[in-house]
């Protein structure tokens, strides 16, 4: 019956109008959701292993991102041993955001103030205060540290 609910809760997430009852919902699927969190319309969060995200105070993710923290062979892959993958944690980091239709794949840790371009597929951890981009995602800027001066390019 749980597995059904949290579906249903799913569903009303994915649609609702209001982000901050969106994130309320994700919370109730079993994502650990932070505060300040935006959550876009249509946002996929692992249905399986919800428990392995974190999504840390004040992140963003825009419409029609996805975040997973399995990856599952097809039946008969699974059945003949060829390729299983035990799920792994998902971060994201206080204050990063994820852009529009971005993909964050299992074990990856986004950090603090990171920025994730739209699009983007995120294979490998993300530095904090760091803008990625492409598929796979790489970096393609830093970002200034709030309270840390801004040191001028080269």
């Amino acid at each position: 019956m749980t597995r059904k609910l949290n579906r249903l809760w799913r569903i009303l997430a994915w649609l609702f109008p209001s982000y901050r009852v969106r994130a309320a919902l994700t919370r109730l699927c079993g994502v650990n959701v932070g505060s300040g969190v935006y959550v876009g319309n249509m946002v996929y969060f692992d249905g399986e292993h919800p428990e392995y995200v974190v999504v840390e105070d004040e992140a963003a993710i825009a419409p029609g991102a996805i975040i997973v923290a399995h990856s599952g062979g097809s039946p008969f892959q699974n059945r003949a041993g060829i390729f299983h993958e035990a799920p792994k944690k998902v971060v994201i980091g206080r204050g990063s955001w994820i852009g529009v239709g971005a993909i964050v794949l299992p074990g990856v840790t986004v950090g603090e103030g990171a920025i994730v371009a739209a699009g983007s597929v995120v294979s490998q951890d993300v530095p904090p205060y760091t803008v990625v981009a492409g598929n796979p995602a790489r970096p393609v800027r830093k970002l200034g540290v709030p309270g840390q001066p801004v040191t001028p390019a080269a």
